[in-house]
């Protein structure tokens, strides 16, 4: 069995609001990866982290995509909110588990399928989507003003991608990395870091430069552009 864990749980305090059921063309935001799963027959069930106070809206979701299992209240972190979806989906005894954020509305439907297969082939723990970092990318060291920095070093672009999501994992691997940084108290921006730190294998395999994550007003505006 293969779940989807879908963390849509964010206050969007950088957003202004909880850009996750901002509309776009009479759907919420987070509804467009929850149909893209829905339709994916790769994909078993769906399991949906909301904000606690949002409950009775993933209720109605729930009766709207049959493919969502369950609803779930999110944590203070991203990396609790999944954990929590974790759980929940452990119910179901996965072999293989999806994550993938609420707010990435636009997502290939052919990714899912290149994901399952690269796990497989690769024999990976995990298989994550990568795109190549356009611009020159630069670390920066000590803060001058609100914004400014003095500049260290120009990082090498031919060995960095800009990682999305959906990611794919075993299940009981991700689970595992779950409870070792819980109990470390390790937090990491995404789930494939923690197969990095607990010393699982991550394989990249190209992602799409139209899977933007809603952070700014300004991304809600691209998307919408990529969805129309």
């Amino acid at each position: 069995m293969r779940i989807a864990v879908i963390p849509a749980a964010g206050l969007g305090k950088r957003f202004g609001g909880k850009k996750q059921f901002f509309k776009v063309y009479d759907k919420l935001i987070v509804e467009y990866p929850i149909e893209i799963f829905s339709k994916n027959s790769l994909i078993d069930g769906i399991i949906l982290v909301l904000p606690e106070d949002e409950l009775e809206l993933g209720g109605e979701l729930k009766k709207k995509y049959k493919k969502i299992l369950s609803i779930v209240p999110g944590g203070t972190e991203r990396q609790y909110s999944v954990y929590k979806g974790l759980l929940e989906a452990r119910e179901y005894k996965p072999k293989e588990v999806l994550i993938h954020d609420g707010v990435r509305p636009v997502v290939e439907y052919s990714k899912v399928e290149e994901l399952v297969v690269a796990l497989s082939d690769y024999e990976a723990d995990g298989v994550i989507l990568g795109v190549r970092p356009k611009e020159t990318v630069k670390e920066i060291g000590t803060p001058l003003e609100p914004g400014d920095f003095l500049i260290r070093r120009t990082l090498d672009r031919d060995r960095l991608i800009l990682v999305q999501t959906p990611q794919i994992f075993k299940f009981e691997v991700l689970l595992e990395c779950h409870e070792r940084a819980l109990k470390e108290n390790f937090l990491a921006t995404d789930d494939s870091a923690l197969l990095e730190k607990y010393g699982f294998t991550v394989v990249s395999i190209p992602g799409d430069y139209k899977n933007i994550k809603v952070t700014t007003k300004e991304d809600l505006e691209i998307v919408k552009v990529f969805l129309k």
